[in-house]
């Protein structure tokens, strides 16, 4: 009997155990899953967008680098467009001078220098001996004389313009008005020319190379008469003042001209 009751109490100590293990087990309540989902969404949603702003800034990266490279190009191809506008712009003044002041054009050559001094009027080029320059060459632009050469080197040559105090040039009126003078320069921009009395020049005139000197093609356009001086009473000549068809200072690419 006392066996029997021994077993009935532990059977009721087990079912006790069990219906409490049952009573609490731990269960993850609904309110909580729902709170945690949002949660979990946003983290992937963030890691979404971190993904994509990665991406683009390696892309603009690429791109930026792609613009640099195409400015690169783009800059190289205008250098070479504009190179090839001035060799254009080059030989048609070649052209132009062929056909309206002397057919025997040795060629352009470019300004590199020009002297400081307000007294002299000189211009350095690039084109030298190796190039066919020689002493005497004029030197020409298709609006009108720019002078001489004077002094030449392998790769350079120095020019003397018309307005320079060392120049003289032999002119006469345009047109085959007939007169044939003497122009020299006169510092800083000018020329002086001489004429006889019987001369009719008047201001406005425009003065050409004549064969005077045998330096210069005849017909170069030289300048125009700015000025008349008055006659003294023992002057034999009328002198003009002449204001030069070229400024020297602002010319970049001249046409030198083979010599008579």
């Amino acid at each position: 009997m006392k066996g029997w009751r021994s077993l009935m109490l532990v059977y009721g100590v087990l079912l006790l155990l069990s219906m409490v293990a049952t009573r609490f087990q731990v269960i993850v309540p609904t309110a909580i899953s729902g709170s945690v989902a949002p949660i979990t969404r946003i983290g992937v949603v963030a890691a979404d967008n971190l993904r994509r702003a990665y991406t683009t800034v390696v892309n603009e990266r690429n791109l930026a680098g792609e613009v640099g490279t195409l400015r690169k190009q783009n800059d190289v191809l205008r250098q070479r467009n504009e190179l090839l506008t001035r060799e254009v712009s080059r030989l048609r003044q070649v052209m132009q001078i062929t056909a309206t002041q002397a057919p025997n054009a040795l060629g352009i050559a470019q300004v590199v220098a020009v002297d400081p001094s307000p007294l002299l009027a000189r211009i350095t080029l690039n084109r030298g001996t190796d190039d066919g320059v020689r002493v005497r060459m004029p030197v020409t632009v298709p609006g009108g004389l720019v002078g001489q050469v004077t002094g030449v080197s392998k790769n350079r040559a120095t020019v003397v313009a018309l307005v320079d105090p060392e120049s003289s040039v032999g002119v006469t009126l345009q047109g085959n008005r007939g007169g044939r003078g003497l122009a020299v320069g006169v510092s800083p921009d000018r020329l002086r020319a001489q004429f006889s009395r019987s001369v009719p020049v008047k201001v406005g005139d425009v003065l050409v190379t004549s064969s005077l000197g045998g330096v210069y093609p005849v017909g170069i356009r030289v300048g125009t008469i700015e000025s008349i001086l008055p006659l003294g009473p023992n002057d034999v000549n009328r002198t003009v003042i002449v204001k030069p068809a070229i400024d020297v200072g602002v010319v970049e690419d001249v046409t030198i001209l083979e010599g008579l």
